[in-house]
């Protein structure tokens, strides 16, 4: 019934978007991108939504419970879908020719297949195991309904208004799609998928394993291989591929939610406010703001990356989720700034650091000593910044418990000083740190941009021919 319902409002909405508004492509193309919002919005909104497909676990413990259950079908149905949330903004407000053919021939189709698969989707969200915000079943029927719907006429009425189509008879244009194809889908992995396909072991991953410095050596790779691919390519292409990366993490992270919304969980840590000011930074284009995201952001993700706070089992839900968010928290501000698409940070991007930064720890104090002197209420304790758990860094370095002996009660609050100072400081030395470090790649990057063109140059005089390499960075 649903899935009938959902074809047929969706063939009507084409029809008569495309009728009405066929002479007007520029108009056309104002509803696609309205419709595009609505589509996200109610993308993120649904991970508040109960969905219990995050316990389809092959086979091993999760929160102190042994799961065995298998849907291999949703499961890559459900991953087929999940790119919709990236590449569809980026299709349509984009021009980019891969996007718009990814749109059209692969996430169409997975969104036909979530329709006609839409009673199994229903099953988990309608179980009593989800977590979030159950609500009466037809609610859920309606708003599910509704997203699929904009799912199927989106891509149809892009591909119809625009007239795209790949071009068979063009190898090039191929072998970007297929690629492109694999890399967006690889990229835009759901969190819970590694458990539900492989299982998950009970152990936990300790630090400075042959894992741990896998992930490291991937995600520098990852970053440079953005950067190289895409470097003398124009500003579109650039601007493009930051922004699909921005959106990937920004409902990555919001995947969060389908382990249900509490304290703990608000985007309050640095890394995961990354995840909104990254989107709100490219969208809007703020190059100041995005400079300050550069230098706090990349400081607090390579903490990260040193001693990551690893859980039981390596493809678990909390460990995915955790490899995934700051291996994109690192590799955007490095491409945004590697791809010129920020003007390069010098002194004066000091000035916005400190207002930033400054603004920063001076509202997660504030926000996490409240919430911690309510937490005999509320249930739930936060750590923001980890100003307000001193059990490791005390024994990492025992001279901090100086901080102790400065401690003021105002009622239920208690506040130590000297911790929010010691942690602006020793964040700031590190932040100069990483900006001299800068400076020294950009020379590095300068000189060898000059050896590139003098090579061009002696081919260009041996052979008398001129060369296929870039010479210069398209502006």
């Amino acid at each position: 019934m649903y899935q009938a319902l959902i074809f047929s409002c969706a063939v009507l909405i084409c029809a008569f978007t495309l009728f009405f508004l066929r002479k007007n492509k520029k108009r056309c193309g104002t509803v696609l991108k309205i419709l595009t919002i609505a589509f996200c919005t109610i993308g993120f909104v649904r991970f508040f939504l109960s969905d219990s497909i995050v316990f389809l676990i092959n086979g091993g413990l999760f929160e102190g419970t042994y799961y065995e259950n298998h849907d291999y079908l949703n499961v890559i149905v459900r991953w087929g879908y999940y790119i919709n949330y990236a590449v569809l903004p980026v299709a349509v407000f984009c021009e980019s020719k891969l996007f718009k053919s990814v749109a059209c021939y692969v996430a169409l189709p997975f969104s036909i297949l979530s329709t006609v698969c839409f009673n199994d989707f229903m099953e988990y969200f309608l179980s009593p195991k989800g977590l979030g915000f159950h609500g009466a079943p037809l609610f859920r029927y309606v708003y599910f309904a509704a997203e699929l719907t904009l799912a199927l006429i989106i891509p149809i009425i892009l591909t119809v208004n625009e007239r795209h189509v790949i071009n068979v008879k063009s190898p090039r244009e191929w072998v970007n799609f297929i690629t492109g194809s694999i890399a967006i889908i690889l990229v835009m992995m759901p969190t819970y998928l590694p458990s539900a396909i492989v299982g998950q072991d009970p152990f936990t991953v300790a630090l400075f394993t042959p894992f741990h410095f896998a992930w490291i050596g991937i995600t520098f790779a990852l970053a440079f291989f953005v950067y190289y691919i895409f470097r003398f390519m124009g500003y579109k292409e650039r601007y493009t591929v930051c922004l699909f990366l921005a959106l990937v993490l920004f409902f990555h992270y919001n995947s969060l939610y389908l382990m249900g919304l509490n304290i703990k969980r608000l985007p309050f840590q640095l890394c995961n406010i990354a995840a909104y000011f990254y989107l709100i930074g490219i969208v809007f284009k703020l190059k100041r703001f995005l400079q300050f995201c550069f230098i706090a952001n990349l400081v607090g993700t390579l903490f990260a990356l040193i001693g990551p706070d690893f859980g039981p089992g390596k493809t678990s839900f909390w460990n995915i989720h955790f490899l995934l968010e700051h291996t994109l928290v690192f590799i955007i501000p490095v491409a945004y700034m590697g791809l010129r698409l920020v003007p390069r940070v010098t002194r004066r991007s000091w000035k916005y650091y400190f207002i930033g930064f400054t603004s920063y720890i001076a509202f997660a104090y504030v926000l996490g000593t409240i919430l911690n002197g309510y937490s005999d209420v509320t249930g739930e304790t936060v750590n923001y910044f980890y100003m307000f758990d001193f059990e490791i860094a005390f024994d990492y370095f025992p001279f901090l418990h100086v901080v102790e002996d400065y401690r003021l009660e105002l009622g239920r609050f208690v506040m130590y000083p000297l911790v929010p100072m010691i942690v602006y400081i020793g964040f700031t030395a590190l932040s100069l740190l990483l900006f001299l470090a800068t400076r020294l790649i950009y020379k590095f990057n300068d000189d060898h941009l000059e050896l590139r063109r003098s090579s061009i140059d002696l081919w260009e005089k041996i052979t008398k021919k001129p060369s296929r390499r870039p010479r210069d960075f398209i502006e």
